[in-house]
């Protein structure tokens, strides 16, 4: 259902402002991305390790770029739950640009880089996610993700 102006007489909105601002909040929040991460699916194919005989997944390249690595309430006494999942002390929270479309739930999330601004132990951590945080008037793509290696 479509709302206007006219459906509201007398009120002030914000929608129109809303709107306008976005381009420039994504950039402000783009502008706190500065580690990189390779996002990651399964082929469902595999090969086989020729020293180990342990078979290896294959992955295919969704997403390789800028982003904002943050773990979520780590210390908090209070149990967040998104669907299933709990955030704890294996949760981390990567904030990507909006344009990073396609993410879905089960792909593999690297950090590959990180600024001289960021905790460097971040680099080779790996996680899976778990949720795409979509909503409306995004200023960053949010995945939820349960870190898995690294």
């Amino acid at each position: 259902m479509d709302f206007d102006d006219a459906d509201w007489p007398g009120s002030v909105t914000l929608g129109g402002d809303v709107a306008a601002e976005l381009p420039y909040l994504r950039l402000e929040a783009e502008s706190l991305m500065v580690d990189a991460v390779l996002i990651q699916r399964a082929t469902g194919t595999t090969t086989i390790d020729p020293v180990t005989l342990e078979e290896i997944p294959a992955f295919e390249d969704i997403y390789a770029g800028p982003a904002r690595i943050q773990r979520p309430g780590a210390l908090s006494p209070r149990d967040d739950v998104v669907g299933d999942f709990e955030f704890n002390l294996e949760a981390v929270l990567a904030q990507l640009p909006l344009s990073a479309a396609g993410i879905r739930y089960g792909m593999r999330l690297t950090v590959t880089a990180v600024s001289s601004i960021s905790d460097p132990d971040l680099v080779g951590l790996v996680a899976t996610v778990r949720a795409n945080m979509t909503k409306t008037h995004p200023t960053k793509r949010t995945l939820v993700c349960e870190v898995t290696g690294g």
